[in-house]
């Protein structure tokens, strides 16, 4: 591969990510029943800057940003981060990564459910 089609396919995943970490901002603010201006306020940024990363306008945030962001929100910083695959993923690695996503955001009762669910539902294929 090219350095230059590396750059590329960099630039395109970077993209990929942040619109995600947009996405599960903006959807753990509102799951929370937060306004941006409310999460500004907690986190001790500019009232601005959630509006701007949820929508994309910003495009680096900082890891203390992000910290600040999750810790206004009362969520761990984890749970903030997307797990994208990388370029060439494969259909399996992007369904697991969808389900320790769902996982993460489970209560302990919840996994338990889920567990039971894949029991059943991988018993079911089995002979």
């Amino acid at each position: 591969m090219s350095e230059e089609t590396y750059d590329i396919a960099r630039e395109q995943y970077e993209r990929r990510y942040m619109a995600a970490l947009a996405q599960r901002i903006r959807a753990i603010r509102e799951e929370r029943g937060l306004t941006q201006q409310s999460v500004a306020r907690a986190a001790g940024i500019a009232s601005d800057m959630v509006s701007r990363l949820e929508n994309g306008h910003y495009t680096s945030p900082g890891l203390r940003t992000l910290l600040r962001i999750a810790d206004g929100m009362g969520v761990p910083l984890a749970l903030l981060l997307p797990e994208l695959p990388g370029p060439a993923a494969s259909p399996e690695s992007t369904l697991l990564s969808l389900l320790n996503s769902v996982a993460q955001r489970a209560q302990p009762h919840e996994l338990e459910l889920l567990l039971d669910l894949a029991k059943v539902v991988i018993g079911r294929d089995r002979p």
